[in-house]
């Protein structure tokens, strides 16, 4: 009678194990599968950081596991990394990065229970596919935060503008810097360079050192990899920035007076939750401050000239663009 005691007993230990680890498989397979895919390298401190960031909180809520693909910004090489992951059964493909648009939604047609997402400009709305979620940011607001704060330091007549390429996109960020400049100082002058890359933080340092030549008080970049160089190029000639992401490798400290960022996190919920509700798919986003998409930076206050009402001043400029008491002009047409 003990042995049979004894065997009903390891019996039933044995079962529930089974059922414990089953249920930890349950678990397990409720995370979904996700990709990164970048252009330059994932920790630039700028565009990709906030992506990284997104996807690392998921991943520590247990709603999923992912692999990051760096370096991808030429489409012919992305394109067969895009069918690698979505043939090995990824449940999201996130491409990060405009020149990542047109592949995913090339890739995306023969993959039609795989769920990808784009992001680009705002024409990309109407081009989206049936398992294709995509994003942008709101252009105007991101620039014009950066100009208004510009304008409201104190003995800065000239700002140094360096962007990377000039495209649409680009253009219009810094259409709203220049607007929201305007908007405190409309005597100010502005020196524009464009370094035609994102991510050569060489060039952004040689494009500050050029503004900082001609006469730049103040530097602002509209982002991307050149910040880093920016934020190199500012604390070689002794100038401050605004705009410059992430920490640069130390610099921001330094030099850096705040930023608007994005905050992807919601983005990146979203999406886990629509891929689980069965709604995913040609749902366009504009990551904005009324949905804490963008956010600034807390203030860093370097050097002489910044009021110390900033912060309540920057608060009630911020909350009068979320509420629409102050609309901003669509800055593409300009």
């Amino acid at each position: 009678m003990r042995r049979l005691a004894s065997r009903y007993l390891s019996l039933m230990a044995a079962a529930t194990a089974a059922v414990l680890a089953g249920g930890a498989g349950v678990a397990e397979a409720a995370k979904l599968k996700a990709v990164l895919l970048v252009e330059s390298i994932a920790n630039d401190g700028s565009f990709n950081q906030p992506a990284v960031a997104a996807l690392k909180k998921l991943a520590a809520s247990g709603d999923v596991e992912f692999e990051i693909r760096e370096k991808l910004a030429d489409p012919t090489a992305a394109e067969p990394v895009i069918r690698l992951y979505a043939s090995r059964g990824y449940d999201l493909v996130i491409g990060h990065g405009i020149g990542l648009s047109a592949p995913i939604l090339k890739v995306a047609k023969d993959f039609p229970k795989t769920h990808f997402t784009a992001s680009a400009g705002p024409d990309l709305a109407g081009r989206l596919l049936p398992n294709v979620d995509g994003w942008t940011y709101d252009f105007g607001q991101y620039g014009y935060l950066g100009g208004w704060l510009a304008g409201r330091i104190a003995g800065v007549s000239t700002v140094g503008i360096v962007g990377g390429p000039q495209l649409p996109f680009i253009l219009a960020t810094h259409a709203g810097f220049k607007a929201g400049l305007a908007s405190v100082r409309p005597d100010a002058r502005t020196i524009e360079v464009f370094t035609g890359s994102f991510d050569d933080a060489q060039k952004g340092l040689e494009a500050t050192r050029s503004v900082a030549a001609q006469g730049a008080q103040l530097v602002w970049t509209s982002g991307d990899g050149i910040g880093n160089g920016v934020a190199a190029g500012a604390g070689a000639v002794g100038l401050r920035t605004i705009g410059v992401s992430g920490d640069a490798g130390g610099l921001a400290s330094k030099v850096n007076i705040a930023s608007v960022e994005l905050n992807l996190l919601p983005l990146y919920t979203s999406w886990v939750e629509q891929i689980r509700a069965g709604t995913f798919g040609r749902q366009f986003t504009t990551v904005q401050l009324a949905n804490n998409g963008l956010v600034l930076t807390p203030l860093n206050r370097l050097g002489e000239g910044i009021p110390g009402d900033l912060d309540t001043a920057q608060a009630k400029l911020i909350e009068d663009l979320k509420s629409g008491a102050l609309k901003l002009p669509d800055f593409f047409s300009n």
